[in-house]
């Protein structure tokens, strides 16, 4: 708790239990998963927690700005107009096994109707650098309660 990490990694840190996280950004719709802000209003690099998990223990990253996804929104466009310009990595990968696992689909299919089942279990951390130009960003795949992945991805 407390110790700044570098861009693109990601720690349980149980010692954070019970501790000031910061404002609540956003909670995802996998129930009981919430990002805080340690520092909301800053515009550098800055710690921020994902709480919900059943240890109890939250899990930390360092980012500029950070959002959450759902499966649904990921998909949109990940299987959108612009899916071919978008990079791939480990955290896509991931949600390929994820996905054909909960709705019955093969690679580079969307999830269909039962998205509704995925959303409820998975969503991604988005972890911008808030360097403003350098085009990078950390991705980070959690699913039924565990960090299934995490890419370091960039536009450049």
């Amino acid at each position: 708790f407390g110790t700044v990490l570098p861009h693109g990694e990601i720690a349980r840190v149980c010692a954070a239990k019970g501790k000031p996280l910061g404002q609540l950004v956003e909670a995802a719709r996998a129930r009981g998963f919430a990002l805080h802000d340690s520092a909301p209003g800053a515009t550098g690099a800055r710690t921020f927690y994902i709480t919900g998990f059943s240890d109890g223990c939250p899990r930390q990253l360092t980012a500029g700005a950070a959002m959450l996804s759902d499966a649904s929104s990921y998909e949109s466009y990940r299987f959108g107009p612009a899916a071919g310009t978008l990079p791939r990595a480990a955290t896509d990968a991931a949600y390929d096994r994820v996905k054909s696992g909960v709705c019955r689909v093969g690679v580079g299919a969307p999830c269909g109707r039962k998205i509704g089942k995925l959303d409820a279990s998975t969503f991604f951390v988005t972890a911008y650098t808030g360097r403003p130009g350098d085009g990078r960003w950390s991705e980070y795949l959690i699913h039924d309660g565990a960090v299934m992945a995490a890419a370091l991805k960039s536009a450049n």
